[in-house]
């Protein structure tokens, strides 16, 4: 029987961030076509994407669609994962008042060490 080898995707890790990112606690559903909704947490956000730890293993091979509580899915790509901790960007870029709205409204509620 000819397939894939079992093998866990490992994307490169880079800090080439073109936007800066806000801590936030959102509890969201992302979906990958082709499976289920899973919940995630999504942990930081900025203009360009978000990183998030999702207990359900995501394959990374095809794009996301992440949806937060009261907005539309948002199309996003895996970019790297360590763990259960994914870094993603979105396919289109937040607009700017969109990603204050929900900073605000989901601040993280660990204390910044900044």
């Amino acid at each position: 029987m000819q397939g894939k080898p079992n093998q866990q995707v490992k994307f490169k890790r880079g800090d080439d961030r073109t936007s800066r990112r806000s801590g936030v606690e959102i509890l969201a559903e992302v979906r990958e076509p082709g499976l289920g909704r899973i919940q995630a947490m999504i942990i930081d956000l900025s203009l360009t994407g978000f990183r998030m730890r999702c207990i359900t293993r995501l394959t990374g091979e095809k794009n996301i669609f992440m949806a937060l509580p009261s907005f539309s899915a948002i199309e996003s790509k895996i970019c790297w994962i360590e763990g259960d901790v994914y870094g993603c960007e979105f396919v289109q870029a937040l607009h700017p008042a969109v990603f204050d709205h929900i900073v605000s409204r989901y601040p993280t509620l660990k204390m910044s060490g900044s």
